[in-house]
């Protein structure tokens, strides 16, 4: 599957509707062949085939009645061609490790998205889940 996107926030919305189909090889046609992802869990591919197995393996276990749902929360000119992008995101149906409901997480997508000839592609992705109550320790040492 090759899809055009035609601006930056269409990867989000991209990303979203091949996760709901739970296709892996329509998500990873997103990135470009040398992309960089980081999920929430710190698990760090470096290239399309990685993206394309990793979402393939947990889809067809963990996320395989996940539904993701989001918004464009800000789009960011980097330079000539480049962006970034948060996608605020709502995930349900996903099971916990031992085969139970997992709940509903939140979480925020960043991508960073460049132009070519095949349109707008994932250069980098980095995935936050959102730890609700969770805060920042107050820094030391403020200048």
């Amino acid at each position: 599957m090759n899809v055009t996107l035609a601006k930056p926030e269409d990867a989000a919305a991209a990303f979203a509707e091949a996760w709901n189909r739970h296709d892996a090889s329509g998500l990873a046609a997103l990135f470009s062949p040398d992309a960089n992802f980081v999920n929430v869990v710190g698990m760090w591919w470096k290239n399309r085939e990685e993206i394309e197995q990793a979402h393939r393996a947990t889809h067809d276990t963990i996320f395989r009645n996940s539904r993701l749902d989001g918004r464009v929360s800000s789009v960011v000119e980097l330079g000539t061609d480049v962006a970034s992008v948060h996608f605020t995101w709502t995930l349900q149906g996903a099971l916990a490790p031992d085969g139970s409901q997992a709940g509903t997480r939140e979480g925020i997508l960043l991508l960073i998205v460049h132009n070519g000839p095949s349109g707008w592609r994932i250069r980098v992705a980095q995935n936050t889940d959102i730890v609700t109550g969770m805060i920042a320790p107050a820094g030391k040492g403020k200048r």
